[in-house]
């Protein structure tokens, strides 16, 4: 049941990555598939590391989520024709 909060959490970092700063809906799409998807994998890589709520453990989840968000929002502004 861990992954499940996964994903609510990495949605969450996904949506609040939406709130900063001003982007396309091409960006807005993406930051809502990382942030899930990045949660999920921190969760399987690193779900023995940190304190744990729910079944999930924070730190690997979160920092997951920012991570491919983080690079979501580089490969979306390279491919953007200028």
């Amino acid at each position: 049941m861990g992954w499940i909060g996964a994903i609510i959490l990495g949605l969450t970092v996904g949506i609040a990555a939406n709130a900063v700063g001003s982007h396309g809906q091409r960006q807005t799409i993406i930051n809502l598939i990382m942030g899930p998807l990045g949660a999920l994998g921190g969760q399987l890589g690193f779900g023995s590391v940190g304190p744990a709520i729910a079944g999930m453990t924070l730190l690997p989840v979160v920092s997951g989520a920012i991570v491919l968000i983080v690079i979501g929002m580089l490969i979306v502004q390279t491919l953007q024709p200028q």
